[in-house]
């Protein structure tokens, strides 16, 4: 299946965007931009209706614009975040490139989602597993794609901070990360050792927003 030039701007324009986040990124399909990431404990955890698991997600947009376009050269320059400008080399497997103009604006929207769940005593140990799924629009569509990918491990729990809500878990390779416990999680259920089976996924959805022309 044939890249759309999104996708490999992401690449390049996002690069130096990556920033770790509250959980182990997991590999994605096609290279994508992150947004900044969260402060540590700022991911607040709420009750999923099932017993024993709690869930979060966060939202994030971010957008760069189409400075120049060379169709034969097959080159781009885009300003992302912060003013700074990039030209793009694209290769021949980008197509499409000729709806592109400039004063166009490339739009990420991405979102996080974290389901933590309470593992019983003797629970088999869940080793990293990870998994993939990618889309893209259809021709009567703006061009744009749509990527997913999660992972899912067992992790354990390292410290509980009740004043502050924090509860501290240490995944594979023996990295801790934080969340923040909401109100209606109950916390004195939990202790240091307690293990949960962590289950992370990540959405990118990248499209082309053609900008209205001045009259």
């Amino acid at each position: 299946m044939k890249k759309l030039i999104v996708a490999s701007l992401a690449a390049v324009v996002f690069s130096t965007a990556h920033a770790q986040s509250v959980v182990p990124p997991p590999p994605t399909p096609v290279p994508v931009p992150r947004p900044p990431s969260p402060e540590p404990g700022s991911l607040e955890m709420k009750p999923s209706g099932i017993p024993g698991k709690a869930e979060a997600k966060r939202n994030a947009t971010m957008t760069v614009t189409i400075q120049s376009i060379d169709v034969p050269g097959r080159t781009l320059t885009v300003r992302g975040q912060g003013g700074r400008s990039q030209t793009v080399k694209l290769g021949p497997e980008v197509t499409r490139l000729k709806e592109f103009s400039v004063g166009d604006t490339i739009r990420v929207d991405y979102e996080q989602g974290l389901a933590l769940e309470f593992q019983p005593p003797g629970s088999p140990t869940v080793l990293p597993e990870s998994g993939t799924t990618a889309g893209r629009t259809g021709r009567d569509q703006l061009p744009g794609s749509t990527a997913s990918s999660g992972i899912q491990a067992t992790v354990t729990i390292t410290a509980i901070d009740t004043e502050k809500r924090l509860v501290s878990f240490q995944g594979e390779g023996g990295k801790v990360y934080q969340v923040k416990a909401s109100p209606m999680i109950r916390l004195e259920k939990l202790k240091v050792g307690d293990r949960l089976l962590a289950t992370y996924v990540e959405t990118v959805a990248i499209r082309l927003q053609k900008t209205p022309r001045k009259k």
